[in-house]
C-alpha cells in the first residue's frame, strides 16, 4: 500500500505530465489499451485495411439498404461482428500455424494442437469465445433487422386496406345520398294549351 508522502508525490508528478503533444503521439497513446481488438470498442486496427472495410461496409449497405437511424445502427453492428469474425478467422489460422511450427513439441501435428488446447487459457479458447460472441451479436442485429422490417411491412399492410375500407365506406355513402355538385337539369317544361287557344 502506499504511504501519503508517495501519494502526493504520484499527484505531484501527474499535475506534471502533459501527455503526448504531437499528432501522431495521440494517436499511438489512444490506442495504448487495444491488444488484439475483439472486445473492444470497434476500430479497424491500424495493420488492417481500411479499404477491405469499405468494401465490406458498402456491399452490406447495398444489400440491406437500411432505411433511418435504427436499421442503419442495426447493419453496422453486423458489419462490425462479421469483420470482427475475419479478425478472428485470421487469428486462429495463425494461431495454429505457430502451434504445428512451435520448436520442441510433439512430432504430431493433431498432438500438438491437443497439448495446447489442453492447456487452460490458451489463445484458441479465447478466440473461440469471441467468435461465439461475434456470432450472437451478428444474429442478434440480423434477427431484430428482419423482425423490424417485417413489423413496418405489416404496419404498412395495414394502413393500406384502412385506406381502401375508409375508400370503400366512403364510395358506398355516396351512392346512397343524392349528388351534391352535379348541376341540376332544368325542369321540364309544361304549357299551359288552354292559353295557346
Amino acid at each position: 500500500m502506499a504511504t501519503q508522502a508517495q501519494i502526493l508525490a504520484n499527484r505531484s508528478n501527474a499535475k506534471a505530465s502533459t501527455g503526448p503533444s504531437s499528432p501522431e503521439g495521440k494517436a499511438a497513446a489512444s490506442r495504448n489499451a487495444i491488444r488484439h481488438g475483439l472486445s473492444a470498442a470497434f476500430q479497424v486496427l491500424p495493420h488492417e485495411s481500411p479499404e477491405e472495410f469499405e468494401e465490406l461496409e458498402a456491399a452490406y449497405r447495398e444489400e440491406f439498404n437500411p432505411h433511418g437511424a435504427h436499421e442503419s445502427f442495426l447493419v453496422g453492428e453486423m458489419i462490425q461482428a462479421r469483420w470482427k469474425l475475419a479478425r478472428i478467422e485470421r487469428l486462429e489460422a495463425a494461431a495454429f500455424e505457430q502451434i504445428l511450427t512451435e520448436p520442441g513439441s510433439a512430432d504430431d501435428p493433431d498432438s500438438r494442437i491437443l497439448n495446447t488446447l489442453s492447456r487452460s487459457g490458451n489463445a484458441l479458447d479465447k478466440l473461440q469465445r469471441y467468435a461465439a460472441a461475434a456470432n450472437r451479436a451478428y444474429n442478434a442485429a440480423h434477427r431484430q433487422l428482419t423482425q423490424t422490417r417485417a413489423t413496418e411491412k405489416k404496419d404498412g399492410a395495414k394502413s393500406a386496406q384502412a385506406f381502401i375500407e375508409q375508400y370503400l365506406n366512403t364510395a358506398r355513402s355516396d351512392k346512397s345520398a343524392p349528388p351534391q355538385n352535379e348541376p341540376k337539369q332544368p325542369a321540364a317544361r309544361t304549357e299551359n294549351l288552354a292559353l295557346r287557344l
